[in-house]
């Protein structure tokens, strides 16, 4: 079985025959991170089977690449466990930017935009607890910034600065985010705690 996002159709999933013989000449659709053109009868809430089919786009030159594949582990986990078929419009762009310009800066936008998407943006301009507008620290579990009394990480003051552009000009971009790895770890984990889910993709990424 394999998943596969389309134009019109959305995330679907599919019975792709043959995709473990080596000799098959379906396998080649199944090539994870690819680009295809299908054929099958689609049928709403059934699991469907592939027809024909055409490989289009291997993404060759980035598949060397060992960061390459990570990061679209990790773009395909997060679309898999949190697709809604309305939001379809949003996923298509989220999914163009990411081959388009495959990187985890842009992975940390597209990641900003999903939680606002989501509606869990957190709460950047006081802290959630006291509402005082001195916040000292960026807290997951309470969705936002905290004052002094509440800092439990080792943030410094430009990932706070970084978190509060993100979620104050959603029309900009930085030219370059410092540690990005920090800001994109953050963002990953608070998605995962407020939409109870798991990203496994993440915990291999820092593990290499």
């Amino acid at each position: 079985m394999i998943h596969f996002f389309g134009r019109h159709f959305g995330l679907i999933r599919f019975v792709l025959s043959g995709y473990y013989k080596p000799q098959s000449k379906q396998s080649s659709l199944g090539v994870e991170f690819s680009q295809v053109r299908l054929r099958f009868q689609y049928k709403e809430n059934q699991l469907m089977r592939i027809q024909t089919g055409e490989l289009l786009e291997t993404y060759f030159e980035y598949r060397q690449e060992y960061d390459w594949l990570l990061l679209m582990s990790l773009v395909t986990e997060v679309l898999i466990k949190l697709y809604q078929s309305s939001s379809k419009s949003f996923w298509l762009a989220f999914i163009e930017s990411s081959y388009d310009q495959p990187s985890y800066t842009q992975l940390i936008y597209n990641l900003r935009n999903l939680i606002i998407d989501l509606g869990i943006e957190p709460v950047v301009d006081r802290c959630v607890v006291t509402h005082s507008t001195q916040v000292s620290d960026f807290s997951i579990e309470r969705g936002g910034f905290v004052s002094k009394k509440y800092r439990t990480s080792k943030l410094k003051l430009h990932h706070l600065q970084t978190i509060l552009f993100l979620f104050t000009k959603t029309k900009e971009t930085l030219n370059k985010i410092e540690d990005e790895m920090i800001i994109l770890n953050i963002l990953v984990r608070y998605i995962e705690f407020h939409m109870d889910v798991k990203f496994n993709s993440l915990k291999l990424i820092y593990d290499v």
